[in-house]
């Protein structure tokens, strides 16, 4: 074997790996809506995201718009996410000093928290549609 046969080898291995390692830098679109189990969808609020499997930690974030839709981001809104499982939780927005289970939400106070939410995600290799679907509060108003 020549020596510029060598040389094109390892550089061709090279391109590879470097091909290889920058796909787990490689960020997803992820998107959806949030909807109360009737189909209301949530007007306001936040997604909020970490990644527990699949790589080293990442968090993520989305704002809810008053249509119910919402576009993940990691570095900047709407960027995507690398691949990986994620938990998810859903910000309500109340600012109040109310313990989470006092709040007046439209959404069971369980998806305020990542431990009881119930919620994950898995963001593969490609664009995701995530739908959340969430429980009306049992908490009635003024109650």
């Amino acid at each position: 074997m020549s020596r510029s046969s060598i040389a094109g080898r390892a550089m061709t291995a090279a391109a590879v790996l470097l091909a290889l390692t920058g796909c787990g830098n490689r960020l997803y679109p992820v998107r959806g809506t949030v909807t109360l189990e009737d189909g209301t969808p949530i007007t306001k609020g936040m997604i909020i995201c970490e990644r527990f499997e699949g790589g080293p930690a990442v968090s993520a974030q989305g704002p809810i718009q008053p249509d119910g839709t919402y576009r993940l981001g990691t570095t900047k809104p709407g960027d995507g996410l690398p691949p990986g499982k994620y938990r998810v939780l859903i910000n309500a927005m109340d600012l109040s000093d109310l313990p989470d289970d006092k709040k007046d939400i439209p959404f069971d106070s369980k998806y305020l928290n990542f431990q009881t939410s119930g919620l994950e995600l898995e963001v593969k290799i490609g664009e995701v549609d995530y739908p959340i679907r969430l429980a009306k509060s049992s908490r009635r108003k003024g109650g």
